[in-house]
């Protein structure tokens, strides 16, 4: 007689299925996080983080050395390790639909990266404080959002605001070339702004991949987020990609809701939420422009192969 999952285990295989879904989706950026049983399902775990930080590295850090660090935002912490405050980006770029004000730390961060955090500060290094360190951050959809950080240690203020926690990205350095023929300066340049502009659309790009779950900014907005303008965001996209990024972005969803009916049982209208449509009838009009059938028809014609 067969074992029985209990409801533990089919949430640590759930959330597995999900990073699988999410890496065909192109979003590199999912992890799990591991239960601290070192069984085969945190093994399998493990190895799904490191494919997806190899994956990531491979197609978009190439280029990070002649990238500088550049603040996204920052988190106050009382001596408990409580929210206290953050500043006013942090709410848009992890997706926090609700204040965090005074909620614990474990709020916030993952598990694994709580105790990174704890152990830095506990760390006697005189280095302390002055080196990057990966941490997630939990977005509102229980997701992870990694980014390089710095914690540190206030000093001179009050209890409210002990540590501080920065994230940062990192962005082209925009210094000239320093070695120019001069039988071909301008070209040098040319090349130098061609490789900007491509690590710049490949951030957009995995910026789209890793929202398929929500409805995309306007251009304008998405202009300000990668500190661009509107014309070169929307040209660039469409000459590099062929296609325009609110194209793309619903292209992407529906690949996702298509391999959601494929290979789950999740009713229509969960993965409909889960493709970022507030309703299913705008759902099954465009999916239906995109396969041909509505989702129930592709439903039922995929299950029908399947048996």
């Amino acid at each position: 007689m067969e074992k029985s999952h209990n409801n533990d285990e089919k949430m640590r295989f759930n959330s597995l299925y999900q990073q699988i879904i999410e890496i065909a989706c192109g979003n590199f950026m999912f992890r799990q996080e591991p239960s601290g049983r070192r069984d085969p399902i945190d093994t399998l775990g493990v190895l799904l983080n490191m494919m997806s930080e190899e994956i990531y590295n491979f197609c978009f850090e190439a280029h990070k050395e002649a990238e500088q660090p550049e603040i996204l935002f920052t988190i106050f912490l009382d001596d408990k390790f409580n929210v206290t405050s953050y500043t006013n980006q942090t709410p848009e770029i992890l997706k926090w639909e609700q204040k965090k004000y005074d909620k614990p730390i474990s709020e916030i961060l993952s598990k694994n990266s709580i105790k990174v955090i704890m152990d830095e500060v506990n760390s006697n290094n005189e280095t302390l404080y002055q080196r990057f360190i990966p941490i997630d951050f939990i977005t509102e959809n229980h997701t992870l959002y990694r980014c390089p950080c710095i914690i540190q240690r206030m000093s001179g203020v009050d209890a409210t605001c002990s540590y501080a926690i920065t994230a940062f990205r990192f962005v082209k350095n925009n210094e000239p070339e320093k070695k120019l023929t001069e039988s071909g300066p301008e070209l040098k340049l040319e090349k130098k702004e061609s490789a900007a502009t491509k690590m710049l659309l490949r951030k957009v790009r995995l910026y789209v991949l890793r929202n398929l779950h929500t409805e995309l900014p306007s251009l304008k907005e998405l202009g300000l987020i990668h500190r661009t303008n509107k014309t070169k965001l929307k040209e660039g996209f469409k000459n590099m990609y062929g296609t325009t990024i609110h194209r793309f972005h619903m292209e992407k969803r529906l690949d996702k809701g298509a391999l959601l009916i494929r290979t789950t049982e999740l009713p229509i209208s969960i993965i409909t939420q889960k493709c970022g449509f507030k309703d299913h009838s705008h759902f099954s009009k465009n999916f239906r422009k995109q396969f041909g059938k509505t989702p129930s028809q592709y439903r039922r014609e995929n299950h029908r192969s399947i048996s």
